[in-house]
């Protein structure tokens, strides 16, 4: 980046939610494509004060990670040269925002920002495989995982260790395509991995199903071995994992989402559900929204997801342990073929906002709600 601080400021307060009354504000209307990353985890440091970011020209050419200031509206740059989402990742404690920088050969460059501060740290991972997914950091700040396609045509999940500068292939499988690795954010020994049974890659690397007719289902691997443990979601326990699901805090337990047979029964018996290794079945959280992206707050007691409804595509939050659950605003979003147009809600870590993507406006942008007084405090009582 250049020496000459690049600052603006490009916030437009969109006023009160029309549903719950919760404040909104669009933090980025650059003529360009912004996106608030994935909402499986918090892209913002530990005082909820710092949003992180992706922009780029268009669909194709490298971008750069971008800092949003919630106090003062201002947006500045933290690191160019980024190609995409793959590799990116932040810190269970919320200090460091991982991202690749593109970098010729067999060799690439992980750059490590502390998101406060932005001082940077850069990694070089000299002959280790490209990333294929997003990545996940493990509690210690030195832990690295991130899935890869082999050479053999099968794909890899590959731990890192940045202080050593070594990596390894600790578990590989033929259907891991889009594995979405997450370390499990307390101790960090086991990492979630999903599994796209039936899935089908081209020559060139496409994909051209990306499951079969069994669908989706969720495991574990232990970091350390590689060793492999099956949760009971998807076929035959439940319908379909959608493919998005995240940890629920340190409490070691899973909050993803199903694709039911139906709407009617998606509404009456939920389709998000949450699991813990060793459980017999999986449990619904909540009903009467038929769920997509969801987050669980760091503290493990709330979730925010974005929904399908006749009014939109709403962002509800909810709390895990009743289930009763509130609409907070309207995204906007229209939850198109594009990424940047699913919202990908997620809690900064006090609670106080949830990020999400929104096209509203016609351009993606990175959007904040800022989540009303008592609102989340009733939920749960």
């Amino acid at each position: 980046m250049s020496d000459t601080p690049r600052v603006t400021v490009e916030t437009i307060r969109l006023g009160a939610d029309r549903l719950s009354g919760a404040e909104v504000r669009q933090l980025t209307s650059s003529p360009t494509i912004d996106s608030n990353i994935y909402g499986e985890i918090p892209y913002m440091d530990p005082s909820s004060r710092w949003v992180i970011f992706l922009r780029s020209p268009d669909t194709w050419r490298t971008g750069e990670v971008w800092r949003a200031d919630l106090q003062r509206g201002w947006l500045e740059p933290v690191c160019d040269r980024v190609p995409d989402l793959r590799a990116v990742t932040q810190s269970p404690d919320q200090r460091y925002f991982y991202c690749r920088r593109a970098f010729k050969g067999n060799r690439w460059e992980l750059i490590r920002t502390e998101v406060a501060t932005l001082e940077q740290t850069t990694f070089v991972l000299d002959g280790a495989p490209q990333p294929r997914s997003l990545a996940t950091a493990g509690p210690d700040n030195r832990t690295y995982v991130y899935a890869t396609k082999l050479e053999d045509g099968d794909f890899g999940i590959v731990r890192c260790d940045l202080e050593l500068g070594e990596w390894e292939v600790i578990h590989t499988g033929h259907d891991i395509c889009n594995a979405h690795p997450q370390l499990e954010p307390g101790q960090g020994e086991v990492c979630l991995i999903q599994h796209n049974r039936g899935c089908e890659i081209d020559e060139r690397g496409r994909i051209v199903h990306l499951v079969g007719p069994e669908g989706a289902t969720l495991y574990l691997i232990d970091v350390a071995s590689g060793n492999k443990t099956e949760l009971p979601v998807g076929k035959p326990y439940t319908a379909p994992c959608q493919g998005h699901q995240c940890w629920i805090g340190d409490t070691g337990e899973v909050l993803l989402t199903i694709s039911g047979p139906d709407l009617a029964t998606v509404l009456e018996h939920g389709n998000l559900l949450r699991i813990r290794p060793g459980d017999e079945a999986a449990r619904a959280v909540a009903v009467g929204f038929n769920f997509v992206h969801p987050n669980a707050s760091r503290d493990g007691r709330f979730f925010v997801s974005d929904t399908r409804t006749p009014d939109g595509v709403l962002l509800v939050v909810g709390s895990i342990r009743t289930g009763r659950t509130r609409v907070l605003c309207d995204s906007r979003a229209s939850l198109s073929a594009p990424q940047y147009t699913h919202p990908h809600p997620y809690f900064s870590p006090d609670c106080r906002w949830v990020i999400f993507n929104s096209d509203g406006s016609g351009l993606p942008n990175v959007c904040a709600a800022r989540v009303p007084d008592g609102m989340l405090e009733e939920l749960d009582c």
